[in-house]
Order: C-alpha cells, then structure tokens, then sequence
C-alpha cells in the first residue's frame, strides 16, 4: 500500500441528546430547531456542521455515521480519533460507552470493539493480529474489551452534581492501538484508535459544586480551556504556534488536533433552554485540517535497499571530498586549475521521488531477515549519515579554502 498523506477536515458532528428528567419536571422548553441534516439553530441563528443528530436519533446511526469508517482507516494503518466535547450533563458519556452489554443501548467503544474483531475473523490468514490497551494488556474477544473498560470506570472518579447525578470528574481516553504483519512479505502496518470522553464544561453556579469537588472542577474547566485555545489557534489557521503544552489533554491528544490524524469530534448538547448560553458556546470548532497519512514500516528487503543506496551516496560523497583535497592542494602548490576541472565535481543529491516510492511502496515477497541483521542495517545507516554530515561541513570548508586561494591568485 502506498503511503498517501492527505489533508483533511476534521469531522465536527453534533448530537442533542431528549430532555431529561429533571428538565421535564421543570418545565423547560426545547430550544434546537433542526434544519436538513446538517444545520441546528438556536435563538434564531443557524449553526453548520458535518452532520447534526436530532434528539430522536439511535446509538447504531450515530456509530454508522461517525465511527465505522475511522475504524476502517485505522485498520488501514492511519492514526483515528473520536471525541465527545460538550458541558456536563449533555450526552457525552453516552454517546461514548452508551449501555455497555445492551445492543441497542451500546455506544460506540463497544460498537468499535465488535467491528474490530469482526474484521479479525474474517481477515487474511497471513495477517497476525493483536490489540494492545493502555493498561498494556491483550484481548482476544469483544467481552475482554468490555471488561477493560468496565475495569477502567471503575477508577473513574464520578460525583453527585446539580447537573448530573453521575458527573464525570476526569477525562477518559480509551487507545485501541492496532498492529497487523503480513508473514511472507514483512509489511507492517499500525493505526492508533483514541477513543475520548472528555469531563463536562460547567459553570459552578448551576452544578452547586463546593469543596474537593469544586477544585475538580476548576482544573476540569482550566483543562477544557487549554483545548478550547488550541482550537480556536487551528480554527484560525494564522498563528505559527499552537498551544498543546499548555495541558497534559492537549499534549496527548495534540495528533489529533492538527496532527497526523483521521479525527471526528462529537459535540454533544442539551435541547433545554436552561443550557442556552452553554450550547451555543459549545457550537464550534470547524476548521480545523489535519494531515493523515498511512503508518507503513519498510519490510526487510526495502531496508537492504536503502541501505545500499545511502552507502552509494556516501561513496560518491568521498570520492568528491578526495577530488577536493587534491584540488586545494594544487591550489596552494600554485598550480592553476581549469573550469573543466572545477565542473568535474560529481553531484551527490538524494532524489526525493525516489526516497519516497522506497519508502512507501509495498514489496512483493521477500525473503525474511533475521531481526539481528535488520538491528545492524539500521546501525550502520545511522553511522552513514553521521558521515554523510561530518563530510558536508569538511566539504564547506574546503571549497571556502578554494575561494579565498582563488581570489589571491587572480590578484
């Protein structure tokens, strides 16, 4: 498979969530009018994204429209990201996990989970197959990812708020991180899949947080602003820095913001009028490219190759060193040299079109390297282009040497 890099937007889709309970009973009215299958406005004014999910929608459409393809590309070997965005209470968590072990209930991890291990049953024979979880630990079924996760809300910390009765109080990153190795050729393939449920925005006068919960939720906000300001530098596509050390959030999920990343966002709202001002402040976050590109290793005849092909630019790099020295000395012997002489230099230039089809083609079948010779090829490609600089700067060098003594023969 050929390596293309593309840029792409990131997918910003938006789901409103039914009334809950609590707003039922309080009378709040529902304020989202929706407008073909992209557009939502409130207070009037229309907002635009990929694709907007009305109250009533269904946790298969939302995976169908948003995820499947993403896992598709991860198993192609492209990095993917899924996050859900949005204030407490808005449908994040649902939308992420939904009800782990109902089928209609489930969300998309447990819907992704199932898709991946489908693919691993119907897969080519010559394919090995594993996924590696953050905790460093390998399942071999849908059921075992579903105990990891259920593993890891265990040690999510979740509190009684105004808002929600089970508010999330940190963020939760789920990484699938899938590798695949053809047998007869080598070819190695790998695709990262960050599944994110962010901890909700809020304001503290709605949730009534106090005491410990109340500094939870202001490093919640302090980390959610961090992500929001390397949005908006994005969004703006003018600034040459972006802000991804400003938060540990942002500093893990920095491929996808702007990196190399097939990334949908999830922009989660409430319908309620209650929450007016904290949806359309959520509402945003569309311009944002990021450049994917495929995950490839060089199979071991494909590092023979590059091996062989810097050790001939290093050849010819010395033998144009050698011709140098002989020149200079000449030069500072008196001797004249000819224009002819001086063009004889060969030129040692790396063709970029052809670094690049090596480096990205796949290869037929191959004989398999021990991995020892594959760890020297490495080594001794290393040491190349360690020589490949220290002879740059002795060519720079000489050829000032030959300028200076040059200028003093003309005079």
């Amino acid at each position: 498979m050929a390596d293309v890099s593309a840029e792409c937007n990131i997918r910003v889709l938006c789901r409103f969530r039914p009334l809950n309970q609590s707003e039922i009973l309080r009378g709040d009215k529902c304020i989202p009018t929706f407008q073909g299958d992209d557009t939502v406005i409130i207070g009037g004014k229309p907002y635009v994204f990929d694709k907007v999910f009305p109250t009533n929608c269904t946790q298969e459409q939302v995976y169908n429209t948003c995820a499947k393809q993403i896992v598709k590309d991860v198993l192609d070997g492209y990095n993917g990201t899924i996050f859900a965005y949005g204030q407490t209470s808005s449908g994040k968590t649902y939308t992420m996990e939904g009800k782990l072990h109902d089928p209609d209930g489930r969300g998309i991890i447990p819907r992704i989970a199932e898709d991946i291990f489908n693919h691993i049953y119907t897969m080519d024979e010559n394919l090995e197959f594993h996924i590696k979880g953050c905790t460093e630990r390998f399942v071999s079924s849908p059921e075992e990812v579903m105990d990891v996760i259920d593993e890891g809300k265990a040690n999510r910390h979740v509190a009684v708020t105004n808002m929600n009765e089970h508010s999330s109080r940190s963020h939760s990153i789920f990484l699938i991180n899938i590798k695949q190795e053809h047998v007869e050729t080598e070819q190695k393939l790998c695709g990262k899949l960050y599944l994110v449920d962010l901890a909700g925005s809020e304001k503290v006068s709605k949730t009534g947080a106090e005491g410990a919960v109340l500094d939870e939720a202001k490093n919640i906000n302090k980390s959610l602003s961090a992500l929001g300001n390397v949005i908006s530098a994005l969004a703006e596509g003018t600034k040459t820095h972006v802000p991804y050390r400003d938060s540990k959030m942002t500093r893990i999920l920095q491929d996808s913001l702007g990196g190399n990343c097939r990334t949908t966002m999830f922009i989660c709202c409430s319908p309620s009028a209650f929450n007016d001002a904290e949806t359309k402040s959520t509402l945003i976050a569309k311009t944002i490219k990021n450049t994917a590109s495929v995950n490839l290793e060089l199979t071991a005849e494909q590092w023979k190759r590059k091996y062989e092909k810097e050790k001939e630019k290093n050849k010819n790099l010395k033998e144009n060193i050698q011709r140098l020295e002989a020149e200079l000395n000449r030069w500072r012997n008196g001797e004249s040299i000819t224009p002819l002489e001086l063009m004889a230099v060969i030129p040692v230039e790396s063709d970029v079109s052809e670094d690049a089809a090596l480096d990205n083609q796949s290869s037929g079948a191959c004989e398999p390297i021990p991995e020892e010779d594959k760890l020297k090829y490495e080594e001794e490609i290393r040491k190349l282009y360690k020589q490949l600089d220290d002879k740059v700067q002795t060519h720079t060098h000489a050829d000032a040497h030959m300028q200076n003594d040059g200028s003093k023969h003309c005079l």
